[in-house]
């Protein structure tokens, strides 16, 4: 179980940090407030490693985490399924016959402008925060935030879902966040789009940076 564990997260988790790292810088606005909300929380160089719980804790690493997940999950292919005995009737009324082979793209399922919103194609980690500056209610939030849950679908759903998921996650919430505790981090060509090429784990080519520690 540990190894398929350490095989499989491989691939996902270095996608997810590419991810995280490459929508962050793309976006300047949200690397300086994820800096400035680890600093508020009093994590310093003396901090790093930053452990998972601290990491965790940061409510703005949490969304950005969240959206990169989102806009590129670690597996982009559909988790193909058989139909079990006596069929599936949707809820719109089609019905599929037991037996048939049926799946669903996380990646086409998390750009779903019905549960995301008009703005589904942009990295906006706010989407995963309460909007207090619109009014947004608590009640309201929650419900917005059950229905993204419920269509999220970057570690599967259900019985199946990834079994690495959080030792997954405890890797991608600490490298981020000790990495824009550490390092100051730029794109070399801030307008150069990277490259996707989807497979199984889709595969990212492009990102290229530079790094310096932080004083």
């Amino acid at each position: 179980m540990l190894t398929i564990e350490i095989v499989a997260g491989a691939d996902t988790t270095a996608i997810s940090i590419r991810s995280a790292i490459y929508f962050c810088l793309k976006n300047p606005r949200v690397w300086q407030r994820l800096r400035d909300e680890l600093s508020t929380a009093g994590l310093t160089k003396e901090s790093c490693p930053i452990s998972y719980k601290d990491s965790k804790a940061i409510p703005y690493l949490d969304a950005i985490v969240r959206e990169a997940l989102r806009m590129l999950p670690g597996v982009s292919l559909s988790l193909e399924r058989y139909v079990p005995e006596g069929g599936f009737r949707f809820q719109t009324g089609e019905f599929v016959p037991q037996g048939a082979v049926v799946g669903v793209n996380p990646y086409l399922i998390c750009r779903n402008k019905s549960v995301w919103g008009a703005d589904a194609e942009e990295f906006r980690p706010e989407r995963w925060l309460r909007d207090e500056e619109g009014a947004e209610t608590e009640e309201a939030f929650s419900a917005r935030l059950r229905k993204m849950n419920d269509a999220d679908l970057s570690f599967g759903a259900g019985s199946r879902i990834c079994i690495g998921k959080h030792m997954g996650l405890m890797q991608v919430y600490k490298v981020v966040a000790t990495i824009a505790t550490l390092y100051d981090v730029d794109l070399v060509d801030p307008k150069r789009e990277w490259k996707v090429t989807n497979s199984w784990f889709p595969r990212q080519e492009g990102l290229e940076v530079r790094i310096s520690r932080r004083p």
